[in-house]
């Protein structure tokens, strides 16, 4: 197996590893005013939380998928790179500045900060092998 495969899987592995508890804790809080996996800093609603849980849902079954064809899936890692900069950039961004820190759900951010950083590190490393 070529070494950017395993890089690819990596990535795919990391998608998985997040995103289970994740959505799993999604789930649970159907009843909750504010979502704690959010760090409760965003509302709750059945509408957010469904369209959040099903584009996460959509990432994992691909990066599933990824493992066993990690070059054919590597859209799916720059999707995610592209949507979380959107977030970053036009949610947690502005929320911080005009709200404070307290208001921004740090946890979130801070993992698509890092995937945001790492995602195009491994790519650009996979095209080149």
């Amino acid at each position: 197996m070529p070494g950017f495969e395993m890089l690819l899987r990596l990535a795919y592995v990391a998608n998985l590893a997040i995103l289970a508890p994740v959505l799993f804790a999604l789930h649970r809080e159907r009843a909750s005013a504010m979502l704690q996996t959010f760090n409760g800093a965003v509302a709750n609603s059945d509408g957010l939380r469904q369209l959040v849980m099903s584009l996460w849902f959509a990432i994992a079954a691909c990066s599933a998928f990824g493992l066993i064809w990690p070059r054919v899936f590597m859209p799916v890692l720059l999707l995610q790179v592209f949507y979380k900069s959107a977030w970053v950039l036009g949610f947690v961004l502005p929320r911080w500045h005009r709200f404070g820190m307290r208001a921004v759900p740090w946890g979130v951010a801070l993992t698509f900060v890092v995937i945001i950083l790492i995602w195009p590190v491994l790519l650009v490393q996979a095209i080149r092998w």
